[in-house]
């Protein structure tokens, strides 16, 4: 164990002396300030540009509204089904004795929806005894169907 640790401390001082050459003990590599020096002009020479001086805030405005967009048609409704709702007629209403009005993809077509009562559309087109219409509310499935036409039952949604 004795020669062990002779042997160790002998071969530690010996590095520590390659290592050192007879300097005294400092880090490996210099610092980028030992390089290059201090660089003492940083606050004068390096002012920030005018780029960056505070300015007054801007203007706020608020954005211009956005207009909706048009209705949406959702099929041809007979224009008995669906009186006007005002004197201008701009605004049609759903009323029948039956659960709902049905919905057509053509003018006497087949049968795609069917609609509440009370269920306000807007008139796009006419064409004979039926008009083409998009709903002026977010529609709603009730989950029951039509008696007569076994489509699903559509309300207003809000």
């Amino acid at each position: 164990m004795k020669k062990f640790l002779l042997c160790f401390v002998s071969a530690s001082a010996l590095w520590s002396l390659l290592m050192l050459n007879g300097r005294p003990a400092q880090a490996q590599s210099p610092t980028l300030q030992d390089i290059w020096g201090w660089g003492g002009a940083w606050p004068r020479a390096y002012a920030p540009p005018m780029a960056y001086a505070p300015v007054p805030p801007a203007a706020w405005a608020p954005p211009p509204p956005v207009e909706p967009p048009p209705p949406y048609p959702i099929g041809w409704v007979f224009y008995r089904l669906a009186p006007c709702a005002d004197p201008s007629c701009g605004t049609l209403r759903i009323v029948v004795g039956a659960d709902g009005a049905n919905v057509r993809a053509d003018p006497g077509g087949p049968i795609t929806g069917a609609l509440a009562n009370g269920v306000p559309l807007a008139p796009l087109q006419r064409a004979g005894d039926w008009i083409l219409v998009a709903p002026l509310c977010p529609l709603a499935l009730t989950y029951t169907w039509s008696i007569t036409s076994g489509v699903p039952l559509s309300v207003c949604g809000l």
